[in-house]
């Protein structure tokens, strides 16, 4: 039996992204291990703290680059003297346009056909 309370299932997926705070500053290069259409995964050692609202910019495989806002929901912090191999945040999509859920949509389904 598991404890997942998840609304919507991930499906792993390398990806480049750059992001930064909603309140602007310079985008920070990093990658996600996961997407669902309820958010994205962002491995780094250096999360920002829950709650922090970003703007993620990526290009899925086969189509153009997206700009999408983020909330961090969850932090997975680097832990010395313990091996933490998933360090990161999990982010919740904020306000996405209907063709921004629509894009979205599409990249978890393709990721989900070619497994």
């Amino acid at each position: 039996m598991t404890n997942e309370k998840r609304a919507f299932e991930r499906k792993q997926l390398r990806l480049e992204l750059n992001y930064r705070h909603a309140d602007g500053g310079n985008f920070l290069f990093e990658r996600s291990t996961n997407i669902s259409d309820g958010g994205i995964f962002i491995e780094t050692a250096h999360p920002l703290p829950t709650g922090a609202t970003l703007v993620i910019r990526f290009t899925p495989p086969g189509g153009d680059e997206i700009e999408v806002d983020g909330r961090v929901a969850w932090v997975n912090l680097v832990r010395t003297g313990d091996e933490n191999p998933n360090p990161g945040m999990g982010i919740r999509w904020v306000d996405l346009t209907p063709e921004q859920r629509e894009i979205i949509g599409s990249i978890v389904k393709t990721v989900a056909i070619l497994g």
